[in-house]
């Protein structure tokens, strides 16, 4: 009965870290949607409001030129603090 117990517990120690790594993931492609989509609205922003926040309407679009896969969120972040 030990080894049993041992092994049932090991297997549900894999299976935890198994949904928390799906959770994890699942959580990352949510904010990458997310940022992806608040980075699309900026294109609506004119062209001083977007001048105000340290960023141009190119630096926009080649942002989101980038894979699916990649936040512009953090180059647009970047770009924004050079300028200030």
């Amino acid at each position: 009965m030990t080894i049993t117990s041992r092994t049932n517990h090991a297997a549900e120690a894999v299976g935890t870290k198994q949904r928390h790594w799906a959770v994890a993931l699942l959580r990352a492609m949510v904010r990458l949607i997310r940022n992806r989509r608040a980075a699309v609205q900026l294109l609506d922003m004119d062209d001083r409001k977007l001048a105000d926040i340290g960023l141009s309407r190119s630096d926009v679009i080649c942002a989101l030129n980038g894979s699916l896969l990649h936040d512009p969120t953090h180059e647009l972040s970047s770009i924004a603090g050079r300028r200030y």
